[in-house]
């Protein structure tokens, strides 16, 4: 800051024809330089923002190609247990349990079917 305190003070101790505003020439040279630094600044971005669209999608298509995503056969064996194992050991209403029963078997049959399909639809 002293720079430009002691710079501007010496203008001042020049001739008064000197004005203290940058002449025309300058502040194109100014201008233009700015220019170059926002047009720099809006490349990077560009082309970071290719690079992060370019890994989101390699991401995403190596994400849907683990077909370890997809195994839904550690559910149905999750819910099996809970059929066979857990659900009788509760205290409900035998209407209740019943009932329980057979939507956890709906769902167990809704995913090994999922599963089915999709290993028809990995093969073909």
């Amino acid at each position: 800051m002293s720079l430009e305190v002691r710079r501007h003070d010496n203008r001042r101790a020049q001739s008064s024809a000197v004005s203290v505003r940058p002449d025309a020439a300058v502040e194109a040279q100014h201008q233009a330089f700015d220019a170059r630094i926002l047009q720099s600044v809006r490349q990077a971005r560009q082309k970071a923002e290719a690079r992060g669209a370019r890994a989101s999608a390699a991401a995403e298509r190596a994400r849907l190609s683990n077909a370890s995503l997809f195994d839904l056969s550690r559910s149905q064996e999750i819910l099996a247990y809970i059929v066979q194992e857990v659900l009788p050991g509760l205290d409900l209403d035998e209407d209740v349990a019943k009932l329980t029963a057979s939507m956890l078997k709906d769902e167990i049959e809704s995913r090994r079917d999922l599963q089915h399909r999709l290993m028809q639809a990995q093969s073909s």
